[in-house]
């Protein structure tokens, strides 16, 4: 529930961003998205499995965070219930064979599309202190400063796509599955309309049964449409 309320309230974050004109500093959020998209998806696979990887996690980024407080004398935190957090976790009483699923890339790569990873590094460039997070304010090629970045993607194709895949992903963690004719639908449609949007931009069609682009006929027509 929680994973799956921070793709909802993240992508009406973005959406609500973009109409206040800052769409490229919602970055962040988006990256935020995908992270708990492809979380969604891991549950999904494997189930209760996952609560050994995730909770060693957790207690090791307590572990770092009580380190830092430590170090920067900080009287904010209660060291001893920083440790009962830590211990709660029993970390050296679980698994440690899938602890590597903690970390982003191992996780999308096995239960991702290769489509994921490039949009995740390409949000990851706009997030972090880097050249990209600072051209979006310069002008290309004179140099010149900008108060408001160069170009903004609209939001609402991308909050639209994560949020149905991250509710598609959700939906077989229930005992009976609910909502399977209205995802159906709504994937469908979905793909429709990214085709229509793709064609108006001058980009070819997808596949959609491969994920990859669809050339035309040689009569000049598109292939009938994946199922």
């Amino acid at each position: 529930h929680g994973w799956y309320m921070r793709c909802y309230r993240g992508a009406q974050a973005i959406v609500a961003l973009d109409r206040e004109g800052y769409a490229v500093e919602a970055a962040g959020i988006r990256r935020s998205i995908i992270e708990h998209v492809v979380a969604l998806k891991w549950l999904a696979a494997e189930g209760d499995v996952i609560l050994d990887p995730v909770a060693r996690a957790h207690a090791r980024s307590a572990e770092r965070i009580l380190a830092a407080a430590t170090a920067a004398d900080w009287k904010s935190i209660d060291p001893t219930q920083m440790a009962e957090v830590i211990a709660s976790a029993e970390a050296d009483l679980r698994g440690s064979e899938n602890d590597y699923l903690s970390h982003f890339a191992h996780r999308a790569a096995k239960y991702a599309d290769v489509h994921t990873m490039p949009g995740y590094l390409a949000e990851c460039d706009q997030t972090h202190a880097c050249y990209e997070s600072a051209m979006a304010y310069v002008t290309v090629p004179d140099g010149s400063p900008l108060f408001t970045p160069r170009t903004a993607v609209p939001q609402v194709p991308f909050a639209t796509g994560e949020l149905l895949e991250a509710t598609i992903a959700l939906q077989p963690v229930f005992v009976d599955p609910p909502w399977a004719g209205a995802l159906a639908q709504l994937r469908a449609d979905l793909l429709v309309v990214t085709d229509a949007v793709r064609e108006q931009d001058g980009l070819p069609p997808v596949d959609w049964t491969t994920g990859t682009l669809r050339d035309k006929d040689p009569q000049g027509e598109q292939p009938p449409d994946a199922p």
